[in-house]
């Protein structure tokens, strides 16, 4: 039997650099890199409706009921992980992708096209960027919309029709 699907933001984060960090500094500090990715991640979802799906290697797959949400989560991360960044706390830069739309929940898993959008989303973000789709500015209403600037239709590997793109500008 198939669960039903369910509406949500999928957000995808990603360390840039993050093989040669640890090519350099070894394994145990990756693993402390990863640790801390994952504090400053909790540290994001506190008091919102979202949680981390799983980790993928050096990258982050969350979700969250909301477009609202989702794009809170994605910017009160890359904050926190900026802010542990300037202060000398975090050696990496991140880059985040975010789709909303019907994911199928497997188990504690979640697929489907929706997924395979993010994930495609946050390979075209550059370090210290949140990409985001239209149709997560279509699932905010107008007092949580953040300030972006449109990048335009974008094909997207594995996807037949562009997928309209948005940079999310720091600070809103």
């Amino acid at each position: 039997m198939t669960a039903a699907t369910v509406e949500g933001a999928v957000i995808f984060s990603d360390l840039v650099g993050f093989t040669e960090y640890n090519g350099v500094r070894g394994d145990v500090a990756a693993v402390a890199v990863l640790d801390q990715q994952r504090a400053l991640m909790d540290d994001a979802l506190a008091g919102l409706d979202g949680r981390v799906v799983k980790e993928l290697g050096d990258g982050l797959l969350v979700w969250s009921p909301t477009a609202a949400f989702g794009l809170r989560i994605a910017t009160g991360f890359l904050d926190g992980l900026l802010g542990a960044r300037e202060a000398g706390e975090f050696p990496l830069a991140a880059r985040i992708g975010v789709h909303h739309g019907g994911v199928q929940p497997r188990g504690d898993d979640i697929v489907g096209q929706t997924v395979n959008i993010a994930a495609r989303i946050v390979e075209l973000a550059g370090p210290g960027e949140i990409l985001v789709s239209e149709a997560v500015l279509g699932g905010c209403g107008d007092l949580d919309a953040p300030t972006v600037q449109p990048i335009g239709p974008t094909s997207v590997k594995g996807v037949a029709e562009p997928v309209w793109l948005y940079r999310v500008e720091r600070g809103s």
